[in-house]
């Protein structure tokens, strides 16, 4: 009797649910970051230089900002989350195998375009399905579990998978491969997805959405304001850091492809690991602390892979340690605008945050590094950039209003959020 209750309750909804976000996000940013990783191939053969690697990753995070916020933002004032996901998920495997289909440098930026339109609602979506689904308990936890998942996925599995596939048959492959995960996972949540509910009572069956003059209740917290600041320095820290890091290692240290896919594997076990404990711990000790002290930390790993000079073997042991950036990720993109402002509106408020660092962090910034690569001679330049964007997550980080519901009732608070008016659809 005792073993068939734990299974059932093992066996529930809600741990499908974040089963099935924490590999559509691997998925999709296997998609993303694989790129990076075949850089050492993709660049000789359609003669790149390093200002057109920066601009190939700038223009999947343009439209992946632009196209986060727009369908987000559709998806909350309709109050459709299903229909919205699935369609994406097939549109980015779709261009996840067009990339490999590329010829020419226009080619390839035109793939990678509609990759990044494609994938931008993904981490929205998928964290409203599991703000939805979640018990409170575990809400902190499920977000940063679905999240560490561009850690394991796309930073661990693609970089040993992609390198391994181009090396055997061409990094043409490699895109071909990637793009059968998507496919398969928008068939089983086509099958087993429901719609989330993010107002009123789960077991109600009555589908409603927010009035259009709700909207602004976005822009009322501080912590959607501070969160797109901190996301500029983020996504600076994440792309001219892992943008530029396989080639660097290639070309100055004189790493083999293969070492280096260990290295950025080694990162990538190291994001997992932190992308679960940092959320965990921002349960408890509080958002705001974890935040400001990882921050910090976070600025030093790409400083030591500019003046350090090493073994592989010590580099990965230095890449896990130091890949606490993507611990944070969660907690300042996901569970801090999640804990501020209504549900309803929560995939908005995300997008926003994502979108703001998209466009600045994301795409100004491995552009600018590629292009002070060149005019300078200076291959280290993209770290030192890497290194001010998390310096920049610490110091704002310092004005965040803390949410952690323990660390709330600890001081005898008690959160409030503004109403949402609902209408029948």
């Amino acid at each position: 009797m005792g073993t068939r209750v734990a299974k059932r309750t093992f066996w529930r909804y809600e741990n499908f649910i974040v089963t099935s976000m924490f590999f559509t996000y691997g998925f999709v940013m296997m998609d993303r970051l694989s790129i990076v990783y075949l850089f050492p191939f993709i660049a000789p053969a359609l003669k790149m230089n390093e200002a057109e690697i920066g601009l190939s990753v700038s223009i999947l995070s343009i439209c992946w900002a632009i196209s986060s916020w727009l369908f987000s933002s559709l998806s909350d004032l309709l109050n459709s989350k299903k229909k919205f996901f699935i369609a994406i998920v097939l549109v980015f495997s779709i261009a996840s195998f067009s990339t490999g289909l590329a010829t020419t440098f226009a080619a390839l930026l035109v793939a990678r375009g509609l990759m990044g339109a494609a994938e931008g609602p993904v981490v929205t979506l998928a964290q409203a399905a599991v703000i939805a689904d979640s018990s409170p308990q575990r809400r902190g936890f499920n977000m940063g579990f679905v999240q560490s998942s561009t850690a394991l996925l796309g930073s661990v599995v693609a970089p040993l998978l992609v390198v391994a596939i181009a090396q055997s048959a061409g990094w043409h492959y490699a895109f071909y491969v990637l793009a059968i995960p998507g496919i398969v996972v928008a068939l089983i949540l086509m099958k087993f997805m429901k719609e989330p509910v993010l107002i009123g009572d789960a077991a109600s069956h009555v589908h409603v959405r927010p009035k259009p003059g709700d909207y602004k209740v976005v822009f009322k917290h501080r912590n959607i304001w501070l969160g797109m600041i901190i996301s500029i320095g983020f996504m600076s820290w994440l792309f001219a850091f892992t943008t530029f890091a396989p080639t660097y290692f290639t070309t100055v240290d004189k790493f083999t492809n293969t070492q280096v896919s260990y290295i950025m594997s080694a990162m990538g076990i190291g994001s997992f690991i932190w992308g679960l404990v940092l959320p965990y711990l921002s349960d408890r000790v509080g958002r705001k602390p974890i935040m400001i002290i990882f921050g910090l930390i976070a600025a030093v790993s790409p400083v030591l892979v500019a003046v350090l000079h090493v073994s592989v073997g010590t580099f990965m042991l230095l890449a896990f340690f130091l890949a606490v950036a993507q611990g944070y990720a969660p907690v300042f993109m996901a569970i801090i605008p999640a804990e501020s402002i209504p549900r309803a509106f929560v995939a908005t408020a995300m997008s926003l945050i994502v979108m703001v660092g998209e466009l600045f962090g994301g795409t100004l910034v491995p552009t600018l590094a590629g292009v002070l690569a060149d005019s300078y001679h200076s291959p280290s330049a993209p770290f030192w950039m890497a290194a001010g964007g998390s310096f920049l997550v610490f110091l704002v980080s310092f004005g965040l209003k803390e949410t952690a519901p323990m660390k709330l009732r600890k001081r005898g608070i008690t959160p409030e959020l503004e109403e949402v008016h609902v209408v029948n659809a």
